[in-house]
């Protein structure tokens, strides 16, 4: 009953942001059930949500767009274009929740984050790892390039 109406997917990112709880877990499981009509919606919530929910959130967009075409991918982007430059210019860290056993290479922030999970939609062989090795103020030239331009035009 859920699924039918992709904009009932915005009704459960809110319970993204405690992590690690049933809830948190069931929504992300439901959401990721959703079809590519649901990205609106989604990523509506995702404007105003706290930085878990932000974070989990563009897991699951990645996870609604992936297997889809690159027509469907370019439109569905091309269609939130707003609400993902606003991630795009979160500098919020990205929550550390990793344990203090593992070494960090790299301490993100949300639109960090939204810039590889776009880049990897938009070309599937995205190489993060020299975005990933950049400073804030590198990273920082590199989002704002990719906010600059038309998604549709980025896809072959």
């Amino acid at each position: 009953i859920i699924l039918r109406d992709p904009a009932n997917a915005a009704d459960l990112v809110a319970a993204l942001e405690i992590s690690k709880t049933l809830e948190a877990y069931n929504a992300r499981l439901i959401l990721c059930l959703f079809e590519a009509d649901a990205v609106p919606a989604v990523v509506a919530q995702l404007t105003t949500a706290g930085p878990n929910a932000r974070r989990e959130g563009l897991d699951v967009l990645w996870a609604l767009l992936v297997t889809e075409s690159p027509t469907t991918i370019r439109d569905s982007l091309k269609g939130v274009k707003d609400g993902l430059n606003l991630l795009l210019d979160d500098r919020t860290p990205l929550p550390d929740d990793i344990p203090a056993h593992i070494e960090r290479d790299f301490r993100g922030r949300i639109c960090d984050l939204a810039y590889i999970r776009i880049q990897l939609l938009l070309s599937p062989h995205f190489d993060q790892s020299l975005f990933r090795s950049l400073d804030d103020r590198g990273r920082d030239t590199e989002i704002d390039a990719l906010k600059r331009r038309d998604f549709s035009r980025l896809l072959a």
